[in-house]
C-alpha cells in the first residue's frame, strides 16, 4: 500500500456518511468552496479518526488550507495527527499570528519544529509533510507549495515510545468559518509507488448513476434500477428504509456493478482511486465480499476483501494506488469507462 486515505469533502459531506466512512467521529465540517474546483470543509471542532491502516515507518499528509483572516483562532492542539493505535506520535500545528500564520510539528507538548516563513491570510497554501517514526532515529520533513520549509532526522517522533503508526486522525476543538480544508491526501512508506512525497494533488469525487455489466443481487423494491438504490448523494442522509433503498444478496459469487459519473476536474495523472461502499447485515451473522473492478475493455480484477459483521450499517473503503487489471497507473479512461462493485465470497 502507500496511498491510505483521501478526504476531498466532494462526497462524503453530512454526519451519517463520516460515521460510517470513519472509526469515531464528533463534530463535523462545513462545506464551503473548495481550494481548486468542488468543496472544502470548515471547522466544526471535528475529531475525526480514520481506522488503523496497519503499522509503518514512515507517514506522509498533504493538505491544502486557506485561513481567510486571523479570526477564529484555533485552539492548542488543533491540527492533523499521526497516532499509534489510540496514542498521539506527533501532529501539525497551526498558530494564527497578525498578518500571516505559522506551522509547527509537536510531539504532544513538545515543540520539534516552526516555519520561520510567514504564511499569507486568504489564499490557499498546499503543505506536506513526512514523518518517520521512531523515538531515536526518527525524521520529518515540511514541505510548502512543494518546498521545503523544515526538517530533521536522527530525532525522536514517537511520543508513544516506540516506533511505527497506524492512525491518521483530524483533530480541532475549534469552529470557524474562517478556516478551510482540502484535498487530504495520507501515504505511508511501503509499496511501489506514492510511497514519497506526492506533491500538489487534487481530489474529484465521483458517483453512482447506472447499472453495470453485471447485475445479480436482489433489488428490495422488485423493480426499477439496481443503481437508484445506491445513488444517494454524498450531501444527503443515506435512504435505506422502505422499498428502494438497498440491494441485497445472499449468494456466494453473486455480484454487482455500476457505472459512474464522469471525471470532469481531473485530466491529467490519477495517483489512486479510493472506493467507498456501505454495507450492513440484514439479520444477525457476517458475509465476506470484495471489490470488482471492470475496466474499459471488459476485463475484470479483485480490490480488497471485507468482512460484515453488524447489521448497522459501515464503510469500507478501498484505496488501489494503479489499476487492478492491468497493474498500470490509472488513467481518466479506466474511471471514465470503468466500473465498480462488490461480490459476495463467503
Amino acid at each position: 500500500m502507500a496511498v491510505r486515505w483521501i478526504e476531498g469533502f466532494e462526497t462524503y459531506q453530512t454526519g451519517t456518511q463520516w460515521d460510517r466512512r470513519y472509526a469515531t467521529r464528533t463534530g463535523s465540517f462545513t462545506i464551503q468552496a473548495g481550494r481548486v474546483f468542488g468543496s472544502s470543509g470548515s471547522l466544526g471542532a471535528p475529531v475525526f479518526v480514520a481506522p488503523s491502516f496497519g503499522l509503518a515507518d514512515a507517514w506522509g499528509i498533504g493538505f491544502g488550507v486557506n485561513f481567510l483572516a486571523q479570526t477564529g483562532a484555533l485552539s492548542v492542539g488543533d491540527g492533523f495527527y499521526i497516532e499509534k493505535g489510540t496514542t498521539e506520535q506527533v501532529h501539525l500545528e497551526f498558530v494564527k499570528n497578525a498578518g500571516s500564520f505559522e506551522v509547527k510539528l509537536m510531539r504532544a507538548t513538545t515543540q520539534l519544529a516552526i516555519t520561520t516563513s510567514a504564511f499569507a491570510y486568504g489564499v490557499w497554501h498546499h503543505f506536506e509533510l513526512k514523518v518517520t517514526v521512531h523515538p531515536s532515529t526518527g525524521a520529518y520533513e515540511l514541505r510548502h507549495n512543494e518546498v521545503a520549509v523544515f526538517s530533521a532526522s536522527g530525532v525522536n517522533t514517537a511520543n508513544e515510545g516506540t516506533s511505527q503508526a497506524d492512525v491518521f486522525a483530524i483533530r480541532f476543538a475549534s469552529t470557524s468559518t474562517n478556516n478551510r480544508f482540502d484535498d487530504i491526501f495520507v501515504w505511508d512508506g511501503t509499496g511501489a509507488s506514492n510511497n514519497d512525497f506526492l506533491g500538489d494533488c487534487i481530489s474529484e469525487g465521483i458517483e453512482v448513476n447506472a447499472d453495470g455489466f453485471t447485475i445479480q443481487w436482489t433489488n428490495d423494491a422488485g423493480t426499477g434500477s439496481n443503481f437508484q438504490n445506491v445513488d444517494d448523494p454524498g450531501n444527503t442522509t443515506p435512504d435505506e428504509t422502505g422499498a428502494g433503498g438497498t440491494n441485497s444478496s445472499d449468494t456466494v459469487g453473486q455480484k454487482d456493478l455500476y457505472g459512474y459519473t464522469d471525471l470532469t476536474q481531473i485530466q491529467g495523472n490519477i495517483l489512486a482511486v479510493q472506493v467507498d461502499t456501505q454495507m450492513a447485515m440484514a439479520s444477525a451473522g457476517s458475509r465476506t465480499v470484495k471489490l470488482r473492478f471492470r475496466d474499459d475493455g471488459g476485463v475484470e480484477a479483485d480490490g480488497d476483501t471485507f468482512t460484515v459483521s453488524s447489521t448497522v450499517y459501515d464503510g469500507f473503503s478501498d484505496v488501489l494506488d494503479v489499476n487492478p487489471q492491468s497493474l498500470a497507473a490509472w488513467d481518466v479512461a479506466d474511471i471514465n469507462g470503468g466500473q465498480f462493485g462488490v461480490e459476495v465470497v463467503s
